[in-house]
């Protein structure tokens, strides 16, 4: 065979390589939208096996990868498609990268589309996303404003209502929900999102107006599209899930289990007014309201029992967790109420969580309170120097100076390695005039905390001498 023949062979062969590839990226671009992924990734299998380089394959298999819930095996082959330019390919890899929680990343992806295409509709709501889950709020709600006002799809209004609501700018969220609902009257979603939307604004008739649009047009149950709320979370898109659930809420409000798990996922990002607004609301909506009591005994149905012991291990969660939103808030109040909640529904509160609570109850100045919890650790834990402690200083800003040494002497009696116990106590001694004793009082506490230096100043301050 001469060089010319062989050269001609090696082109068909390479011609028919690609044009088997072109066949099979045909057939799964059809498969995919049909929605077909599974078919579809076999035929875009079929295409790599004969052009392992081929863009249209690598973007359908990230495509297909991503309609079958499987984003993490998406990224690589988008990764590669990308690289040769594909702008299609870089929406499947930035939408993989968000699901899978990788939002720095897809952020830079989507940036750098933007660059080729300033103007694509689907990157600058895609942009608008990766900012939220980036935990950008209020360059989100600027970006939404700049760049999706002259978009008029129905996801591009909603989007931007949601952007800003999310970022607190609640009146400019309520006009652009209303324009939302208003072009997407039949997409259930959309109304429900709009619904949650007007519940966080306090606009109860848009809000009961897109309530029942939204349940009119939704299932009867949240609980599919409350498994998919949260895959999303799982899988690392908590914005995604959060997003969700509040159109949820928007539709289904008299749910404690969508108030609960939404107000769950706002702890873990650490927005504690609304991991508040939502877990509080929870505790007064079923299955987490009070039971159901017939003559002062709960009403049960067969098998109730187990289910009763799940709700109150639940609902000791939710509450455990809204006290700590109201404490991260400094509503100290509001934190001892949610972990007495708590308390009352376990079935043998621990010493420690009355402790939290009575220390909850100082700081918000509430002294009877303070002292009543503080005297419930004490009998459960008379053995605990804390809630010794805590009783004494109840006792004191109560102005009864007897019970607050007996209790102060308790606690230092109890536990001589809490140096703030003797100064308590000391300085009781100091203003009932008896210097002599709060003397060596802080003497003892000086042997056993040697370099504590506010025990010296007291120890001072009452004629003591250091060297003795």
């Amino acid at each position: 065979m001469t060089m010319r023949t062989h050269g001609i062979a090696i082109c068909l062969a390479l011609g028919s390589t690609a044009c088997g590839a072109k066949h099979y990226i045909a057939k799964g671009d059809a498969h995919l939208e049909a929605d077909r992924p599974d078919a579809a990734a076999q035929e875009y299998q079929r295409a790599l096996d004969k052009d392992p380089t081929a863009t249209p394959a690598l973007r359908g298999m990230a495509a297909s990868y991503v309609s079958r819930d499987q984003p993490i095996r998406a990224i690589i082959p988008a990764q590669r498609a990308s690289k040769s330019g594909d702008i299609s390919a870089h929406r499947v890899l930035a939408r993989a990268l968000l699901t899978t929680g990788r939002s720095a990343d897809a952020l830079k992806t989507i940036k750098s589309a933007r660059e080729s295409l300033p103007e694509d509709n689907d990157f600058r709501l895609l942009l608008v996303e990766a900012l939220i889950a980036n935990g950008q709020l209020d360059n989100a709600a600027d970006t939404a404003d700049e760049l999706l006002i002259d978009v008029s799809t129905p996801e591009a209004r909603a989007l931007h209502a949601w952007t800003l609501s999310r970022a607190d700018r609640n009146d400019a969220a309520v006009a652009m929900a209303t324009e939302a609902i208003a072009i997407a009257s039949d997409d259930g979603m959309i109304q429900a999102e709009c619904a949650s939307i007007f519940l966080k604004a306090k606009k109860k008739d848009p809000f009961v107006m897109a309530n029942k649009m939204a349940r009119a047009l939704l299932p009867a149950s949240p609980r599919q599209v409350m498994k998919r709320a949260i895959w999303f979370g799982e899988q690392g898109h908590k914005e995604r899930a959060i997003r969700e659930l509040e159109a949820l809420r928007g539709a289904y409000s008299t749910s404690g289990s969508v108030a609960a798990t939404l107000g769950l996922l706002y702890m873990e990002q650490e927005s504690w007014s609304n991991a508040a607004r939502h877990l509080d609301a929870s505790l007064g909506l079923e299955p987490y309201a009070s039971q159901r009591q017939v003559a002062g005994v709960s009403a049960m149905k067969s098998g109730d029992t187990l289910q009763e012991a799940t709700r109150r291990k639940e609902t000791i969660t939710i509450a455990t967790r809204l006290g700590e939103a109201h404490q991260a808030l400094g509503q100290h109040a509001l934190a001892a109420q949610a972990w007495q909640t708590a308390v009352d529904r376990s079935s043998k509160p621990t010493v420690d969580q009355l402790i939290q609570i009575a220390k909850a109850w100082a700081k918000s100045g509430n002294v009877d309170q303070m002292g009543q919890t503080a005297q419930a650790a004490t009998a459960i834990a008379p053995g605990n120097a804390e809630a010794h402690m805590l009783l004494a200083r109840a006792y004191s800003a109560a102005n009864n100076d007897e019970w607050a040494v007996r209790h102060a002497q308790k606690s230092w009696a109890l536990d001589q390695s809490l140096a703030a116990s003797a100064l308590f106590l000391g300085g009781l001694y100091e203003a009932r005039g008896e210097n002599r004793v709060a003397r060596e009082i802080y003497r003892d506490a000086l042997r056993r905390h040697p370099s504590d230096a506010t025990l010296y100043a007291a120890f001072d301050r009452v004629g003591g001498n250091r060297r003795r």
